[in-house]
């Protein structure tokens, strides 16, 4: 029969090949990255007790974004049409008169989703602060998009919605630390960064009533990045 005693060496059998599997991977994962020469001279060293790596000596350094001379800049623009435009029919649903009842559960709706929303951005403001995104169940941050704060910028135009205007100054001045000029990958996310931060900023801009200087001189700078 399969006894305790089988089963247990069973076990560590098992355990023992993920722990090869798992070093020889390791190890062939470094040998690709920096090479059979440096690959040996780093575990010499290591093995000496004279090399010690940080974990923030693992990070690559931020890489930085400089203008450059544009390839084919715009030489003349094209005016809008100054005469009266054509009236077009109403698209927008005619909604009739509202009952006090049905007032009384479209708010109830409405703060059943502020809250939620609120509770949300509670999260990311103890937990990601100017991060790019939370990670709800181990409630780390993550940078998958420059490290700019997606989600930050992202959110803006709905706190103004809301009415949240306390936590949308905060915000925006949280913006305004923002060096779009650097990022922590090599590359931009053409799309990602136009419709989140580029799009983020100049709704934002829009929705309040371009009352914030900040928000249409960070999107003009990222602006400038991208080009």
């Amino acid at each position: 029969m399969f006894g305790i005693r089988h089963y247990r060496m069973f076990w560590v059998v098992a355990l023992f090949m993920i722990f090869l599997v798992y070093y020889f991977n390791s190890r062939r994962s470094l040998h690709s990255e920096l090479g059979p020469s440096l690959t040996a001279e780093l575990s010499n060293e290591l093995g000496r007790g004279r090399l010690e790596v940080s974990p923030s000596e693992a990070v690559p350094p931020n890489v930085h974004w400089s203008k450059t001379s544009e390839r084919f800049p715009v030489r003349s623009e094209i005016k809008l049409p100054t005469g009266k435009g054509q009236k077009i029919p109403r698209i927008q649903h005619t909604f009739p008169s509202e009952t006090e009842g049905k007032r009384v559960e479209r708010e109830a709706k409405l703060d059943v989703i502020k809250s939620t929303f609120q509770r949300s951005w509670q999260g990311y403001k103890s937990r990601a602060w100017m991060h790019d995104e939370l990670s709800p169940i181990s409630g780390s941050s993550r940078d998958p998009f420059g490290g700019w704060g997606a989600t930050l910028i992202d959110t803006l135009d709905t706190l103004w919605m809301m009415g949240l205007k306390e936590e949308f100054l905060e915000a925006v001045d949280a913006v305004n630390q923002i060096d779009f000029t650097t990022s922590i990958r090599k590359d931009i996310p053409l799309f990602e960064t136009t419709i989140r931060y580029l799009g983020g900023l100049l709704g934002a801009c829009d929705i309040s009533g371009a009352k914030h200087n900040t928000l249409l001189d960070k999107a003009t700078e990222l602006a400038e990045i991208l080009m």
